[in-house]
């Protein structure tokens, strides 16, 4: 009889664990099916997201590298919504010296509000900087604290990121963020 007991308790207890871990993983939504939007600069031009309009003046000579001479930028981006400027972004690299510069924008701290990233950096895998917009000033804030971050997945019900893995020999872990506001609050590395 108490061997029956033991079997339907550890049943139990399995299939409540079990059921916990299927609640928690239900929220988790992989980035790369959510919808984003981009935009590809590659000269001065004007480009439109939403209600939001971009105007970016291209220089060819933004930066300088000894392996490849001179290579592109936006030297100035003007960002207005509904006609009324909110604010003027300078020097904005190709950090990756392709000619282009993607913007994609999403809701990356889930606020409700339509945020962007550019790449900064592009090896054996690729990095973006992080402009989150900021309702209470009308413009979009550069989150150095979000520079490298690589998003797997997102729990919009929580507000958590979990980081996409490096996938080279010495770095395997993720990292589970909190997302507070605009800040980024480090939960535990896995």
């Amino acid at each position: 009889m108490n061997s029956i007991r033991i079997y339907f308790s550890s049943f139990f207890l399995l299939c409540f664990i079990t059921s916990i871990q299927a609640q928690t993983t239900a929220n988790w939504t992989l980035l790369k099916d959510e919808p984003t939007t981009q935009l590809v600069f590659t000269s001065s031009t004007t480009k439109q997201v939403k209600d939001y309009t971009f105007k970016a003046k291209w220089d060819d000579k933004l930066s300088y590298s000894e392996n490849i001479g001179y290579y592109g930028g936006i030297a100035e981006l003007k960002i207005s919504k509904d006609n009324k400027e909110l604010q003027s972004i300078r020097n904005i690299e190709d950090g990756i010296a392709l000619g282009e510069i993607r913007f994609t924008f999403y809701d990356y701290n889930m606020d409700g509000h339509i945020d962007f990233t550019v790449p900064i950096n592009c090896s054996n895998s690729c990095y973006d900087a992080y402009y989150l917009y900021n309702p209470e000033t009308n413009t979009f804030e550069y989150q150095k604290d979000w520079d490298y971050l690589r998003i797997q997945k997102l729990d919009k019900k929580n507000k958590q990121i979990l980081s996409q893995p490096e996938g080279t020999a010495r770095d395997i872990e993720q990292k589970l963020y909190k997302v507070e506001g605009n800040n980024l609050q480090l939960i535990k590395k896995l």
